[in-house]
């Protein structure tokens, strides 16, 4: 696994993320951790267990947000850590399950956000890049499962709301399409 970059909140409606390098691009890949360009995924590092899940302790990191499986908090920060960690785990189903529940965690917020005029807003501008980041986490998780068509779709919709983060997202999106050329 790569060297992870770190973020952390500025405050608490602005989720700025660690970034985790996960090498998840197909089923195969999960076994051959020899990508030259991995694609990304975000973890929320002061929320949920992040710091676990950027260590490498995913089952630890699993097993204190699901409180060993009895309960799964709707928290977004819980949910995009659930994904990344359910993701490097190989649990496909309850990683996906996980981004779902991030991003419907998120759009919880759509019709007050769709209220704000000003694109500077900060708890605007953090939603979007809450909503960015959730949704490049499952276009990886696609990616990795091999729907590269609601991959490519996911990083395309994340890298629509132009977040500081877009980089990343466009990055993944390269990264997609080099797999599909091959």
């Amino acid at each position: 696994m790569k060297t992870p970059m770190t973020f952390r909140r500025t405050n608490k409606l602005a989720a700025l993320a660690a970034l985790l390098t996960a090498t998840t691009t197909s089923s195969t890949a999960f076994a051959h951790e020899e990508e030259s360009m991995p694609f990304t995924m975000a973890v929320i590092i002061d929320g949920a267990q992040g710091a676990e899940v950027q260590a490498g302790r995913y089952e630890k990191a699993i097993n204190r947000i699901t409180r060993s499986g009895r309960r799964v908090p709707k928290d977004f920060a819980a949910q995009v850590n659930l994904c990344v960690a359910y993701a490097k785990t190989k649990d496909l189903q309850k990683a996906s399950n996980a981004c779902d529940a991030a991003i419907a965690e998120v759009k919880t917020q759509d019709k007050r956000m769709s209220r704000i005029k000003n694109d500077r807003n900060p708890e605007l501008l953090a939603y979007r890049s809450d909503l960015a980041l959730a949704l490049s986490n499952r276009g990886v998780l696609l990616a990795a499962i091999g729907d590269t068509e609601r991959a490519k779709r996911s990083f395309h919709s994340a890298i629509e709301l132009g977040t500081r983060n877009s980089w990343i997202f466009e990055t993944n999106l390269r990264r997609l399409a080099q797999d599909t050329s091959s």
